[in-house]
């Protein structure tokens, strides 16, 4: 099939990479609206060392850049103290790319990186490889690699932090269509033509309803239009230091208008899922990203429209899974990346019995 890349060579993984690989490691790196999150990976999926840094996503593209650079070198000099190097480098970024020039086309979350040719830029200053996909494939590429997607064949990645992102894992391998630079974009499948305005410049959005973002300019709004709010909530809000985390703490100590967002997120994304499930005719996804830390809260809602708007399902044989991986997920992912691009070690996919 034309669209399908990333065959997940599992069992050449796990053995293939050891000949001639002792202490080689490549980096995997998630770059999102809010953070930069990376991490140093052995050819057996073993991760030796972490680094989280704000993204300053607000800022010019240099500034990310330089950010960046510095964290790869820390970690490369992590890499050299236990006696290795590092040999590539993974990119999952957000938005639309163009890999083949490993350049950000457009990220409605990072928004200064259009056109800036960030892998070629990067692999300048490191002086060595580095590949690029968008951060929702990197996600479901970690997933299958370590995490609960070995187990399943079909099955639909969702990424919820400061934007919503997704992709599609079908007999096995990541799909990416036609290679237009974006694939499973479900955080801009509109699922109410009326609703709030999102980053990309439509309407209605799923990111709208269920991001990050969604939840903070929800409680934002809420203060403008003079609802109350618990005291540390009004402070936060009007010190512009409000996090989705504290929207997720005011809905647990009872605040019904963060509760009442948590209710609009779950009824958005049961509803994009439901969607999603009917045309394909699949039934399981699996869920990370930051703000699924708030699994409780949006959960229940997000189940209850999957038992009652997909009329084709038997809503009894739906599998809604939390990442088992959590905030690391897409490191995997961009240091499987790195590896099967640098060694050629693509190959069908071996589906773990659970």
């Amino acid at each position: 099939m034309r669209g399908v890349r990333h065959r997940l060579s599992f069992s050449a993984q796990k053995g293939g990479r050891d000949k001639g690989m002792a202490g080689a490691y490549c980096i995997g790196i998630d770059i999102g609206g809010t953070y930069i999150k990376m991490g140093l990976f052995d050819a057996q999926g073993q991760g030796h060392a972490f680094r989280r840094t704000p993204s300053n996503a607000s800022g010019p593209p240099e500034t990310l850049f330089e950010t960046l650079v510095r964290a790869c070198r820390d970690l490369k000099e992590a890499a050299r103290r236990q006696g290795g190097r590092v040999i590539a480098v993974g990119l999952g970024v957000a938005g639309k790319l163009d890999t083949s020039l490993g350049r950000v086309v457009f990220s409605p979350n990072l928004p200064h990186m259009a056109g800036f040719p960030l892998a070629p830029r990067l692999q300048e200053a490191l002086e060595i490889p580095v590949f690029m996909e968008n951060d929702a494939n990197v996600f479901g590429l970690g997933e299958a690699w370590a995490g609960l997607g070995r187990h399943r064949r079909h099955w639909i990645g969702v990424t919820l932090g400061t934007g919503v992102g997704g992709c599609f894992i079908v007999e096995g391998s990541l799909w990416l269509g036609d290679h237009l630079g974006f694939v499973g974009e479900i955080g801009h499948m509109i699922v109410d033509p009326h609703g709030p305005p999102c980053a990309c410049g439509q309407v209605g959005c799923l990111e709208a309803h269920a991001s990050g973002s969604a939840l903070t300019r929800g409680m934002i709004e809420a203060l403008k239009a003079g609802a109350p709010l618990p005291e540390e909530i009004e402070h936060v809000v009007r010190s512009g230091s409000l996090t989705p985390e504290d929207v997720y703490r005011a809905a647990e100590s009872g605040d019904p208008h963060a509760r009442q967002l948590f209710q609009r997120m779950g009824w958005a994304l049961g509803l994009a899922l439901a969607n999603l499930f009917t045309f394909l005719g699949i039934q399981s996804a699996v869920i990370g990203g930051g703000v699924s830390q708030a699994w409780d809260q949006f959960y229940p809602p997000m189940m209850e429209t999957l038992r009652t708007v997909p009329k084709m399902l038997d809503p009894s044989g739906i599998q809604i899974y939390r990442t088992a991986l959590g905030p690391l997920a897409p490191l995997y992912g961009a240091a499987y990346l790195a590896w099967t691009r640098l060694d050629g070690s693509e190959g069908p996919l071996r589906v773990e019995k659970p």
